[in-house]
């Protein structure tokens, strides 16, 4: 998973750089990223990630959408690895 996020990390950037740290895809990036840091047992920081992509996603797409119903699902799995 190692390589998965150093990938992920550079795909995030260059979203961000090109479409904008707001724009959906930007988010998916972001989702992305957090999953992999996840899957290392990485969950505090996958956590961090994920909320801030969960708050992000939710001021763009809104509460009822479905990435931020998916962003928000992240966000429970990586608080549940850790315990909470």
């Amino acid at each position: 998973y190692k390589e998965a996020e150093e990938l992920q990390r550079q795909c995030l950037e260059t979203t961000k750089a090109v479409l904008g740290e707001d724009h959906p895809d930007t988010l998916i990036s972001m989702n992305n990223l957090a999953s992999a840091v996840n899957k290392q047992g990485r969950y505090k920081e996958a956590e961090e990630l994920q909320r801030q992509c969960l708050e992000t996603t939710k001021a763009v797409l809104g509460e009822d959408h479905p990435d931020t119903l998916i962003s928000m699902n992240n966000l429970a799995s990586a608080v549940n690895k850790q315990g909470r």
